[in-house]
């Protein structure tokens, strides 16, 4: 595709998804996290489809809140249906790119964790099985919960991510529902890099320089040149996936990329592409990120999903809130390909909310009683039907 993770046309019973501008915000919140010298790596699909399953349970200005983060719909956030038949059609091309060939691994999955004895909505289990091919278990939660989620999780992204989580996540008494998203990404370069060609080169890291291996190859390929950076296409086999590498031209720096980073600017890229021969030096790379979501999406507009005061999710059941979000995500990039693997989750508890304090206004007649604490004697009684303000003197003094 001449336009880099273009999002096909909606039809009208989808909501508009605007999935570029979601994963710009999301790696903008993520590298603030991480600081100026931190790698990132994350998942915003894995993001995305978790809080969108949860999306379609949400209502009022808690879904208003979520669909905006998400980058969802218009000015009113979409129906429940809508957002779900988007996900679907997504959930339907990934499966379509990875049945092409054996050589792409792409597999995602949902599920719905419930503490026992807990009901949530028939409607939002079967558009959560329907449209995001959610699996629904019970469990209980605490050790046995963590231990069952953790197994699941390491057995969907193939040993990369083996403890999502560990105590005190899940030990509250009132957690009563855990949603998790796993993707797990294997593919071979279209044009492998020979190991024989691999050799230790200088990066100029903010730190400071540093030695590491490198891939090097001369071949053809398609280079999109902006003023901000020149973007290399690496594609997978039978190009049914492809990596980007953003590389700052000299005046700018990474900080300028990443300001521009959107839809609209990634969009351009197909008016300025060049194919030709080109010498190729790529570092090998292999990290890990861990990304607190609560505060990354709150700052995005979520943040009523995760208030026990504010929070809507009467699509799913009553009184829940987003307890927290997390992600787990690392990415292998070698001579042969890339290996990802993203764990997203979501505790929602019950919130035990204090009443708020009861008004009492006395604006109307009322009657009064003044008695004796130990005999309970009834020393006055009256009523009060017109209150008259006591007077005060010229002293300050009450008058009798």
């Amino acid at each position: 595709s001449d336009l880099p993770f273009a999002f096909a046309r909606q039809p009208a019973s989808c909501a508009e998804w605007r999935q570029v501008d979601f994963a710009a915000n999301m790696y903008r919140q993520a590298a603030v996290a991480a600081g100026e010298n931190g790698n990132v790596v994350l998942s915003p699909w894995g993001v995305a489809n978790l809080f969108a399953l949860l999306q379609t349970g949400a209502r009022g200005d808690t879904a208003r809140g979520m669909a905006s983060a998400l980058q969802l719909g218009g000015a009113e956030p979409p129906a429940p249906d809508e957002t779900a038949a988007t996900f679907r059609k997504a959930h339907t091309a990934l499966a379509s790119a990875a049945d092409e060939d054996v050589s792409l691994e792409l597999s995602v999955s949902d599920s719905l964790w419930l503490a026992p004895g807990f009901d949530v909505a028939n409607e939002f289990v079967a558009r959560a099985r329907r449209a995001f091919d959610a699996e629904v278990r019970t469990t209980k939660m605490g050790a046995k919960g963590r231990k069952a989620i953790n197994a699941f999780v390491a057995e969907k992204t193939h040993g990369r991510i083996p403890n999502l989580f560990g105590p005190p996540i899940l030990d509250d008494p009132l957690t009563r529902l855990v949603a998790v998203d796993t993707i797990y990404f294997k593919a071979k370069w279209k044009n492998p890099f020979e190991k024989c060609s691999t050799y230790d080169q200088i990066f100029h890291a903010p730190g400071g320089d540093v030695k590491v291996p490198f891939l090097h190859d001369m071949r053809t390929v398609s280079i999109f040149n902006l003023p901000e950076c020149a973007v290399l296409c690496l594609p997978y086999r039978y190009d049914l996936a492809e990596m980007l590498v953003l590389l700052p031209s000299p005046s700018n720096t990474l900080a300028d990329v990443e300001a521009k980073f959107s839809g609209s600017w990634l969009d351009r890229f197909a008016a300025n592409r060049w194919t030709g021969k080109a010498t190729l030096a790529l570092p090998k790379f292999d990290f890990s990120s861990e990304h607190d979501l609560t505060k990354a999406l709150t700052v995005m507009g979520m943040g009523a999903a995760f208030d026990p005061v504010r929070a809507d999710f009467s699509g799913i059941a009553p009184k829940l809130f987003v307890s927290a979000a997390i992600q787990k995500a690392n990415i292998t990039v070698d001579e042969v390909g890339t290996e990802a693997a993203a764990a997203t989750f979501a505790p929602m508890a019950e919130a035990c909310i204090e009443e708020p304090p009861r008004l009492f206004v006395a604006d109307r007649p009322f009657l009064f009683l003044i008695r004796e604490t130990s005999t309970g004697l009834i020393l006055f009684v009256g009523r009060v039907m017109k209150p008259v303000p006591p007077q005060v003197n010229a002293s300050g003094k009450n008058l009798k």
